[in-house]
């Protein structure tokens, strides 16, 4: 359970809608770290947590510079996930304001994620009342190969710090073998949650800290469908109909 949990937040993560605005070139790297990144997500997400924190995550950008800072709340709980994500919180030069503003306008810049063991990924669309159900892609090998990674996770402690007001334990974790590296902080008052994680993996490097933790089960509402949203068969019927609306707006504005 723990590797496929590791993935489908390795998956989520660099995957979400929003990280379409990076090129598309860094998708092929970012699949063949996959496994990796599952391996060391594994340290910094478990199927036994439950929690609700706010996360920034922080993406390398495909010709280097300044990466994508993602800032998305997230709520977890035996095996359940919740990702919430408001592009208007979004910094990156892929995503500008003016873009922000067009989506904000179709009713899609807000969204989140519900994962529950054993069914589909939804997605979300509170400004279209909307979700779209999106089977989880079967990467058996993926899979395989993580799992295989976390068997061999090997953790050093490097020191003792203080991350976001925490006192936190740093890690070393490596798998041998692997020119991939993760530092971890382990809140020593969160039950050893880990606040931080630094990972690098092919000269690429990305960041997640939490912040506003609080431990304990979330309510039961964060993995449940909002009364009233319809479903819709996919992402693009949910784009065009969004398209369609603010097109009828700007028509209605006119008259």
């Amino acid at each position: 359970m723990k590797s496929i949990f590791a993935l489908v937040c390795a998956s989520l993560l660099l995957a979400a809608p929003v990280a379409s605005a990076q090129n598309a070139a860094g998708i092929p790297a970012i699949n063949s770290q996959a496994p990796f990144l599952a391996a060391a997500l594994s340290e910094f997400f478990s199927d036994t947590r439950a929690f609700t924190a706010g996360v920034e995550m922080t993406l390398p950008a495909p010709g280097g510079g300044d990466g994508m800072k993602l800032p998305f709340g997230v709520a977890m709980a035996d095996g359940k996930m919740r990702w919430e994500l408001n592009l208007a919180n979004v910094k990156s030069v892929e995503l500008p304001p003016e873009a922000v503003a067009s989506i904000r306008e179709m009713g899609l810049d807000r969204m989140f994620f519900i994962f529950l063991p054993g069914k589909p990924l939804t997605l979300v669309l509170p400004g279209m009342k909307s979700y779209v159900e999106m089977p989880m892609p079967k990467p058996e090998g993926i899979q395989q190969q993580a799992a295989e990674k976390i068997g061999r996770l090997e953790k050093k402690e490097l020191g003792r710090e203080t991350v976001a007001g925490q006192p936190a334990v740093k890690y070393a974790v490596q798998i041998p073998g692997d020119d991939g590296t993760a530092i971890v902080w382990q809140a020593t008052n969160l039950q050893n949650l880990p606040v931080k994680i630094v990972i690098t993996k092919d000269k690429q490097t990305y960041q997640l800290q939490l912040s506003n933790i609080k431990l304990g089960q979330p309510a039961a509402a964060y993995f449940a469908l909002p009364v009233g949203f319809v479903k819709q068969a996919d992402l693009n019927a949910v784009i065009q109909a969004a398209a369609m609306k603010a097109f009828s707006s700007g028509v209605g504005g006119l008259k």
